[in-house]
């Protein structure tokens, strides 16, 4: 369980993260890039891409000066959210921007709440 969120099982082996809140609260810029819609936080550790307006943006939570595509999504809101089975994270906005997370095979490279991906790609069963 994750708070602010159920997590419903897709027929493929993924998941699928439906919000409470969809809107973005706010964006946090630490060692890590965080999300969070109402009570649930979606942590990044590792680079990313997202797609916005037809332009595509390779960042890292590492690189801060270059996290402005990212900011720029607030305020937004989500469409949809889910993982794969190999554990890759999708997140859709309202505005059509995509942002994906790619399994790192040293790293956890995302969270949501207590859901993320092992290092690898594995994402082990959420914790009762």
């Amino acid at each position: 369980m994750v708070d602010g969120c159920r997590i419903r099982e897709l027929p493929d082996g993924g998941r699928e993260f439906v919000l409470d809140q969809t809107a973005l609260s706010f964006i946090r810029i630490d060692d890590q890039s965080r999300l969070r819609f109402g009570l649930t936080e979606v942590a990044i550790a590792t680079p990313f891409v997202l797609a916005t307006g037809g332009v595509v943006h390779h960042l890292s939570p590492q690189h801060s000066e270059g996290l402005g595509p990212l900011v720029a999504l607030y305020p937004g809101s989500v469409r949809w959210m889910w993982t794969s089975p190999g554990g890759e994270l999708r997140v859709v906005f309202q505005s059509g921007a995509v942002l994906t997370v790619s399994p790192d095979p040293v790293d956890t490279a995302w969270s949501v709440g207590n859901v993320y991906a092992e290092p690898g790609g594995a994402v082990p069963p959420p914790a009762a």
